[in-house]
């Protein structure tokens, strides 16, 4: 007789490719993982997995379990919607955020998702957006609020909202001046990682107008940057409301400046299908909660 947690593993390993990774998820040990796929091979009489592939991959037999074990998995995550007990069945859930939504609206969703799901708990990671999307692939992660729009495979996304980037500089650093890109060389630009947009495309700009490679000094945390900023030692560029408010207000100031950049845009990705239900009502959370950011930041009463 086949069991439903037996079920969920072999999902869970087939669609991560790894026993590793579906320990992980399961909250299990992978000798767990690899026992319950034995005996329901004991019990099927074949093979359902080639170990010897890397990473592993499903046999024919494999694949036919599967697309049953994906009906029965969506009919049970069906049923304990319809009966509430999604609300009250203990869970974790492993979020990834990028740190603009860390310093701006991170509490505020926490705060209301603890009140709507007292029966979840969030193990957070701090990261920039590759990482953290190929960690969601790769089942580290659940649920990313991360830059986007992306195509993420198995995953949906739901957008949450924009950022505008400006510079930040020290009080008197350019003499009140504006910033341009003829000026722009005279001072590092302290901004986001290498991998991500804002860095290319200022990178980018800057190159098209001056014909040579700007000063830009790169890293992932933006508490950093500000410092960095506070401290003279360039120009911060970093997304509206991510800097402190009492650096912003007293120190720091925002530099009028012709180079224009698209602001940052978030969305919330999280997958389809089998253990994302909870996932797009806490995005849908996040969604919400973005809107009212962004709805009193830039049109207060």
């Amino acid at each position: 007789m086949f069991s439903l947690r037996s079920l969920e593993v072999f999902y869970w390993a087939a669609r991560l490719h790894s026993f590793s990774r579906a320990a992980e998820k399961l909250n299990t040990t992978q000798p767990g993982v690899s026992q319950r796929i034995s005996a329901l091979e004991n019990l099927v009489g074949e093979p359902l997995i080639n170990r010897s592939s890397k990473p592993i991959a499903l046999t024919s037999v494999g694949r036919v379990l599967y697309g049953h074990a994906e009906v029965v998995l969506r009919q049970v995550s069906a049923m304990e919607k319809d009966l509430a007990l999604h609300e009250r069945t203990q869970r974790r859930v492993r979020l990834g955020v990028s740190e603009t939504i860390v310093q701006t609206w991170l509490s505020a969703f926490l705060e209301q998702s603890s009140r709507e799901f007292s029966n979840i708990d969030f193990d957070i990671t701090v990261d920039v957006t590759p990482p953290m999307l190929r960690a969601l692939q790769e089942g580290e992660i659940d649920m990313a609020l991360a830059l986007g729009p992306s195509v993420v495979d198995g995953f949906t996304q739901r957008k949450l909202n924009d950022f505008p980037l400006h510079f930040y500089a020290r009080s008197g650093l350019l003499g009140g001046e504006a910033l341009t890109c003829a000026n722009a060389s005279r001072f590092p630009i302290l901004t986001y990682p290498r991998n991500t947009y804002p860095y290319e495309y200022l990178r980018d700009i800057l190159l098209r107008k001056t014909d040579r490679p700007p000063r830009i000094f790169t890293n992932s945390s933006i508490s950093t940057i500000e410092k960095m900023a506070l401290d003279g030692v360039g120009i911060a560029l970093v997304a509206e409301g991510s800097l402190r408010a009492d650096a912003q207000d007293h120190d720091l100031k925002q530099l009028s400046t012709d180079i224009i950049l698209p602001p940052l845009s978030f969305y919330a990705f999280y997958p389809l299908g089998v253990g994302g239900e909870i996932l797009g009502e806490l995005a849908q959370i996040a969604e919400t909660t973005a809107d009212r950011y962004a709805h009193a930041r830039f049109h207060p009463t």
